[in-house]
């Protein structure tokens, strides 16, 4: 009984998993588990490359061996020395290498400057060639201060031992590299057609004929050992224990590898007879171990060392076992045990054949008994009960060997009508790319050698003409329709299929397509149909009750998005208007607007506040997500968030918002449609890259070295020749870089190998008539490097350059004055400029909010690929990415859509929870949703009731959610924020904010953080710059200092911590107004004026005017010429005093625009305890737009008991623009109950109103 109960276990087990599996697919957008399972493979490869590469890089000659070298030989006097000679390499290699590269690579390349001028006794010309080879062109003085570096170093120790040491540690590495089993492998890659759940083959037979042969193999074997004699008796007790270890080696081999998570769809049989197939086999063992590597992988090497070793006698043991097995069972073939045959598993063909069987066997006893041979003979019909049960135990082991729950079960596929995925249907070939198995489409094309590894994928065949092919010409549609889409002919032919449901339906839309294939005209028709919904029959728009929401992925593109639909709908009124960080709109605005273009966390903070915003968001019928993809990214959680809110807000008012998700390709778009809540038959509309406007051939390139300033070397190299490639074809090209530095030394060096090699003349181009024109315009630009490149046809581009420059490289690439064009990734989210190829080189990006390298983003890699090809020119185009062998596998799954996009949600539970307070929860989530209520309730954003389940927010909470602050940073606030702190104090509870976590302390930036400590620090900065939030208090006084870095990652980390500790002192201050705290509520207003303004409080009011020279102002404040003082002078006098007749009057006109105002009170007692406190205001300045902007100027209102340090009441207040030009009085009322028990408490109250945007404006 216990092999049935362990099948049914197992069963039970399999329908459980299957069931789970199935449920959560249908709650969520994917199983993070199911995808955990389907890649524990890749993961545990992932593991030992890493291992590996981390055994490597200790090879050789490292940064850490020289200075743990020095440290032990030098005495503890002579050591700070040495260590400042060390800075100074490393200062002189980040000059070199460039600053948009991480502390690896400096440190390798200074370890390779170190090895240059160790022995040397100055630069000379093989130095500089070696350097320029490696890293391209430099400047001259690093390399002096390098060689003067090192020069004192080994003065320091003596030239003998550094000689001795970087031999020891070069000779180290070459003995190290060559002990690695498997590094001389020649590797083949004819890989085998499978499906995804496919066993791996064993040979190009069926299994059945696979069995046969096996089992003919070893007929054939125990026929040569017969012919030698029986000698199995003959062998002693050592010989028959050495036989057992070598047969047992190959199982438990087997079984090592497979619970290491490898091949999860083999068993240990399977796999046990491939690999005995294969050693018995005749073929040697250099042949035989590239198809062990093909079979097993990169994670098998150890096992493959191992059955090569021990080849033989794994093979001569495994046969003489099978004799001995043979020979047993002819001598005894009646000896059976007791117990275990007991237990047997048929299944009911195999009992009806045990029947037959019983029932010739009685037959055949009876005939033998009657002694009646020849009726025997006669009525058998040939009928051998040995043959009935071989062929018995072969079903047995068959069965046996499949799994209990059969992999392959024939499943109608369903068709969805405009479903066009050409790659599920396609062949697909089994293949390890970077050590990692994947899938890829038949007929690609690999190249493996010792500098990199590289997959070309073939464009792909475009769709044949007429194919779904109705086109919608312009001329047919309605009025509307021939307004928006004037100068437009007819649609293409995506937008032509989708026409119909986006233009003439409700339903909700998932749009995935290639880039550049058209997708905003489908947005466009979707936004004519909600236009018409709200067409009156006279014509007229009803404008008032609709909004449409477009949300983009970036603030770039939304301001792109926001130009390209406003000229479209502005024949029909409809005004468009940007939301952004960037872009603010006033609540007027916002009702005048029946078009946003946001970005998702812009619409989340929007969509959060129960007030104010409830009636804009009540009103929108229409949401557009564009690049739905990034549900997969950092990004996620907010876009699932803004769906899961619109969701409810059309079950809960039963309103009709229509939702367009537009997209690029992707695997599972079935799941990213039931979370849209799109009907797949109607809604769902993917397009694969047949649909391309120009069909775009891919090449993914793997750099194999681990060494960073190889890394650097060979990717120029490879770009090189990607580059030469394209040009020698007479095409143009683009390479794409991650730093604006990083263009100009990428073209200098791709240059400098052009004249090197003699290849130079391959890059002239064809002078035109207006070529001298051009030379002309680019010889006047004040751009040193750019005039130099442009006679050797090369080009940069980034956003640092001037607009007059930029504008000037975009036309000489577009008529083709330049070949290549070396750019940022601004250039592809930009203008408009494609290319017949593009390069990305390196996929390393420094990442402020994590403060630190990562990964380029699939947004950014598909947006750099959509540039390439010319729809007029070329029939294709090529996109190529250089990347490290480790991130192979990573973009290539990407790019060729097997990374199914996962939910991020469970991530950002907490916050979003605290946004939303609803108490409707589905069971299966309650526990996560109730720790989450109790991290919100104890750090009182809540009040949360377990027992009932209900939750309520509060002030503090309301706070976190308007102004995008975390949870734990409200407990850090809770723990550290109190009445008396000062503003010293203020500043580093900002720093130890959690939206700051991921900024770090780089060794490299230390020297540099303590000089902006010296020179721009007016406030202690606690923690002091080896701390995080130390740094973080450095970077937020430079930023106000208007201090400048030099370091690229410091300036980066500069932009993070102005942009978000702006927010989080914007969130004190309304913490400290609702707990009325009037002091620090007034420190924390004018702390966030310092932020905004950059300019500390104790600097002179006109400072916050960019208008008057920082000498006038200077003088200003040495001759303490206040504000009251300037508005009595008159404008000669101030002219005069500052030693500048002319600034008078700009002087005086600033002083009368800053703004003021002039109050009076009224107080009237109503009862005992309730007085009524009517305030005429009127403003003192004069309105400029400039400076106040268009609409009006906010104030801050309230009423504070100074003994008790209390505010009464507060209020937020805006004055005008028509009301200061007018010099009209505003008639504010404050709330008749505002004061209770005054009389009780205080005698003596304070009216305080301060500007809230700027400086010198308390009254």
């Amino acid at each position: 009984m216990n092999i049935q109960y362990i099948v049914l276990v197992e069963s039970w087990l399999n329908i459980f998993f299957f069931s789970f599996f199935f449920f959560y697919k249908q709650c969520s957008l994917k199983c993070p588990f199911y995808l955990n399972l389907s890649f524990v493979k890749c993961n545990f490869l992932q593991s030992k490359r890493l291992k590996r590469q981390e055994i490597f890089a200790q090879d050789g000659l490292t940064w850490q061996k020289i200075v743990q070298f020095f440290t032990q030989h030098l005495e503890k006097k002579d050591q700070p020395a040495a260590t400042h000679e060390l800075k100074n390499i490393l200062q002189a290699a980040k000059q070199i290498v460039g600053t948009d590269y991480g502390q690896d690579t400096i440190e390798s390349a200074g370890g390779f400057l170190f090895k240059i001028f160790h022995n040397k006794d100055q630069i000379g010309h093989e130095e500089t060639r070696a350097i320029k080879q490696m890293f391209g062109p430099f400047p001259a003085s690093a390399a002096e201060l390098s060689y003067a570096a090192v020069g004192r170093l080994v003065a320091q120790i003596g030239q003998s031992q550094v000689d001795a040491f970087i031999q020891t540690q070069s000779s180290l590495k070459t003995v190290n590299r060559s002990s690695i089993f498997g590094r001389n492998i020649a590797f083949s890659f004819d890989t085998y057609v499978l499906d995804a759940q496919d066993p791996v083959p064993r040979s190009e037979g069926t299994d059945t004929e696979q069995d046969m042969d096996f089992h003919s193999f070893l007929n054939n074997h125990v026929g040569e050992r017969k012919a030698r004699g029986d000698r199995d008796d003959a062998y002693s007790a050592e010989e028959l224990e050495q036989r057992n270890a070598d047969s047992s080696i190959l199982r438990q081999e087997v079984e090592k590898y497979l619970n290491e998570g490898n091949m999860l769809s083999s068993s240990a049989e399977e796999l046990s007879t491939s690999l005995f197939e294969m050693l018995a086999s005749t073929k040697s063992d250099d042949e035989l171990q590239n198809e062990l590597f093909e079979l097993l992988g990169p994670q098998g090497f150890e096992m493959i060392s191992k059955l090569l070793q021990r080849r033989s006698d794994i093979v001569d043991s495994l046969v003489s076992i099978q004799l001995d097995r043979q020979l047993k069972g002819m001598r005894d073939e009646s000896a059976k045990p007791t117990y275990g045959c007991q237990v047997t598993i048929q299944s009911e063909q195999e009992k009806h054949m045990m029947k037959i069987y019983r029932k010739e066997e009685k037959k055949e006893r009876k005939r033998e008994k009657r002694g009646d041979e020849g009726d025997t003979c006669e009525n058998a019909f040939h009928f051998d009960p040995k043959e009935l049960r071989l062929q018995r135990e072969q079903a047995l082991l068959t069965a046996r060997r499949s799994p209990v729950l059969g992999r392959h079960r024939e499943y109608e596929r369903i068709r969805y009508p405009h479903v066009y995925d050409s790659y599920t249907e396609a062949i697909k070939t089994s293949a390890f790319v970077g050590g990692a198995k994947m899938l890829l489409p038949e007929g690609i094309r690999r190249e493996n050698n010792k500098m990199y590894e590289e997959v070309e994928i073939p464009p792909n065949e475009p769709m044949p003409i007429g194919f779904e092919e109705k086109p919608v010409y312009i001329s047919e549609l309605d009025e509307i329709g021939q307004l928006v889409f004037k100068g437009m002919k007819r649609l293409n032919r995506i937008q032509s299929i989708v026409f119909e449901t986006a233009y003439n339906t409700n339903e909700n839309l998932l749009i995935c397509a290639p880039t550049g294939a058209g997708k905003t005209n489908i947005a466009m028709l979707t936004i004519i149909h909600e236009i018409r919904q709200h067409l009156q029959p006279g014509g007229v728009i009803r404008k008032d009750q609709f909004k449409i929401i477009y949300v983009a992925p970036m603030k770039a593109l939304a301001a792109e998005m926001t130009n390209y639909f406003s000229k479209r709908l502005e024949p029909l009124g409809i005004a468009v208007k940007e939301l952004t960080g960037d872009m603010q709109l006033t609540k007027g605005e916002i009702l005048r607007t029946q078009m946003l273009v946001t970005t998702p966390e812009k619409w989340d903070v929007v969509t959060r506040k129960s007030v104010g915003d409830v009636a804009l968001s009540q009103i929108v019928r229409l949401l557009i997500l564009d690049e739905v993809h990034l549900l997969h990214e950092d990004r996620g959680p907010v876009l699932e968030s803004l769906v899961a809110r619109t969701l409810r807000q059309v079950e809960s008012t039963q309103s009709m918002i229509r939702i367009l998700g537009l997209s690029a390709t992707l695997p599972n778009y079935l799941d990213v449609v039931s979370f849209l809540h799109v009907n797949p038959c109607i809604g769902l509309f993917y397009f694969d890259g047949r649909f391309r406007p120009v069909p775009l051939g891919q090449s993914f390139v793997g750099i194999k070295t681990t060494n960073k300033v190889q890394q650097l070397h060979d990717m120029e190299e490879v770009c090189y020749e990607k580059v030469l490639k394209q040009i020698r074809g007479g095409h143009q090209v683009m390479v794409f870089v991650h730093a604006r530095n990083s263009t100009v030394r990428t073209a200098m060096s791709l240059i400098e190998m052009a004249k090197n090699r003699g290849e130079l003349s391959f890059f002239q181009v064809d002078q035109g008539p207006d070529y001298g024109q051009c030379e002309k315009q680019v010889q006047r630009s004040r751009n040193k490097q750019m005039r130099e490149m442009f006679p050797d046809s090369f080009g940069i581009h980034h956003a640092g350059m001037l607009r007059q420059d930029r504008t000037l490289m975009e036309n000489m690439f577009s008529r083709g004055y330049l070949k290549v064009l070396v750019c940022t990734a601004t250039l592809a989210w930009g203008v408009n400029l494609p290319a017949h190829a593009v390069i990305i080189k390196g996929t390393n990006i420094y990442d402020a909010k994590r403060g630190a390298l990562v990964d380029l983003g699939i947004l950014d890699v598909m947006q750099i690929f959509g540039r390439a090809g010319r729809p007029q020119f070329d029939k294709y185009g090529e996109g190529t990415i250089i990347t490290t062998h480790d991130k192979l596998s990573h973009y290539l799954t990407l790019l060729t859509q097997q990374n199914p996009i996962e939910s991020q949600f469970q991530q950002s539970l907490a916050d979003n929870l605290n946004a939303e307070m609803d108490p409707q929860l589905e069971l299966y989530r309650k526990e996560l949703v109730v720790e989450s209520g109790r991290k919100l309730d104890k750090a009182r954003m809540i009040r949360f009731d377990e027992r009932t389940g209900y939750f309520a927010s509060t002030d503090l909470g309301r706070t976190a959610s308007h102004f995008y602050i975390k949870y734990n940073t409200i407990e850090t606030f809770n723990e550290l924020f109190n009445a008396q702190k000062t503003e010293a104090d203020i500043l580093s509870i900002v720093s130890k904010a959690e939206e700051f976590e991921q900024v770090k302390v780089r060794d490299e930036e230390l020297e540099e953080l303590e000089k902006l400590l010296c020179n721009f620090c007016e406030l202690p900065a606690t923690g002091g710059v080896e701390n995080g939030y130390g740094k973080i208090n450095i970077l937020l006084q430079t930023h106000i200092g208007r201090g400048e870095v030099d370091s690229f990652s410091l300036i980066s980390d500069l932009s993070y911590v102005a942009q978000n500790a702006a927010r989080i002192v914007r969130a004190l201050f309304e913490i400290a107004l609702r707990k009325r705290w009037p002091a620090m509520t007034y420190r924390l207003l004018n702390l966030c004026k310092v932020i905004d303004k950059r300019l500390w409080g104790w600097a002179h009011p006109l400072r916050q005017f960019s208008a008057l020279p920082p000498s006038v102002l200077s003088r200003m404040e040495e001759r303490n010429l206040t504000v009251d003082k300037l508005k009595d002078m008159g404008k000669d006098e101030i002219g005069h005093m500052l030693h500048h007749v002319n600034i008078g009057l700009k002087v005086k006109q600033c002083v009368h625009q800053i703004p003021a105002i002039l109050m009076e009170s009224s107080i009237q007692p109503i009862t005992r305890t309730v007085l009524r406190v009517r305030l005429s205001i009127t403003p003192d300045f004069r309105w400029n737009d400039q400076v106040h902007g268009s609409v009006g100027e906010p104030w801050w209102l309230w009423v504070e008991d100074p003994i008790n340090d209390h505010i009464y009441h507060s209020e937020y207040f805006l004055l005008h623009k028509k009301q200061v030009n007018i010099h009209a009085h505003l008639l504010t009322r404050a709330n008749p109950n505002f004061f209770k028990n005054v009389l009780v408490f205080c005698f003596r109250f304070h009216l305080v109103i301060v500007s809230f945007s700027h400086f010198n404006t308390s009254t």
